[in-house]
């Protein structure tokens, strides 16, 4: 598959360095005029420096700020001490929220983020079609089915569906954008129950609902990246964050509820409902998947 200019571009920056733009047009086979137009887009992003040489050209560097796409849930506290130590290596990172795995997993695709932690079903299935590489885990468990039925309220392309495909007989899946959105469908009546994670799952629990099902422990989002972002970089200093994290994962919380505007305790209760787990085999993930009777192409 041809790159798209700006991916060709980003990648070119990514192996070589600063380099000028002369040697950009050279390298990359577009038209002087397509690559200064793709270079004052990617600088009103904020992701590339210009520097002026002798004469009129110009040298281009990338900037080394880096997007983290996370969903909002207690999954994920170990960004904190990955953010911290993307910025020892000289990144500039930025956590960004979002409510559910399919508008990350998009954006990750589309070269709005550059590294995302997203239901591993959604990223295989983007992965076929975009440039995006699943390089590592996070962790398993923390989710559920609260409340009674068979019509079950779930975000789509996401864990919470396939498990629930796969764990509950005659489910019906009636699909929802947002934590808030299930919770509102559930207190009003309109489904019997939802599929639903962590810190929700809990606070659920605690004013009364039902708890009916609880997921088995598996992977359920993973992380990818870019492509043009250097991959193996990328993960040596997240395996080195999340055995910093491991040490002591109480010590990230209180960060953590910060960045989702939740309530400490809430979280703190919340994030024990999960196995952390930087390790992930896709093979196994792909056999699991193919129980549930999803089967992705290769």
């Amino acid at each position: 598959m041809k790159e798209k200019g700006k991916d060709l571009l980003l990648r070119i920056l990514a192996e070589r360095g600063s380099l000028p733009q002369s040697e950009l047009v050279r390298l990359s086979g577009l038209s002087k005029s397509r690559v200064s137009e793709i270079l004052s887009e990617l600088e009103r992003e904020g992701l590339i420096d210009k520097r002026v040489l002798a004469g009129k050209n110009l040298e281009i560097s990338l900037k080394r700020s880096i997007r983290i796409g996370i969903i909002r849930a207690a999954e994920y506290p170990f960004v904190i001490p990955f953010y911290k130590k993307l910025k020892e290596n000289g990144f500039i990172p930025k956590l960004v929220v979002y409510e559910n795995g399919v508008e990350l997993t998009k954006d990750l695709a589309l070269g709005k983020i550059e590294i995302g932690f997203s239901p591993v079903v959604t990223q295989l299935i983007f992965s076929k079609a975009f440039p995006i590489k699943i390089v590592a885990g996070g962790a398993k468990g923390g989710a559920g089915v609260v409340g009674e039925g068979c019509k079950v309220g779930s975000t789509v392309l996401s864990s919470m569906e396939v498990w629930t495909l796969s764990e509950i007989k005659n489910a019906q899946i009636v699909p929802f954008n947002s934590p808030e959105e299930m919770i509102r469908a559930l207190r009003e009546g309109k489904v019997g129950s939802i599929a639903i994670w962590e810190p929700f799952f809990s606070t659920l629990r605690a004013n009364g609902f039902k708890v009916s099902h609880v997921f088995e422990p598996i992977h359920c989002c993973t992380m990818g990246v870019r492509e043009g972002v250097d991959d193996e970089k990328i993960k040596r200093i997240y395996e080195e964050s999340f055995t910093w994290f491991l040490e002591s994962k109480d010590r990230w919380i209180p960060d953590y509820a910060n960045l989702l505007g939740e309530d400490y305790n809430v979280m703190a209760k919340a994030v024990q409902s999960y196995t952390f787990d930087s390790y992930l085999d896709l093979r196994e993930v792909e056999r699991n998947l193919k129980k549930s009777g999803i089967y992705i192409p290769s």
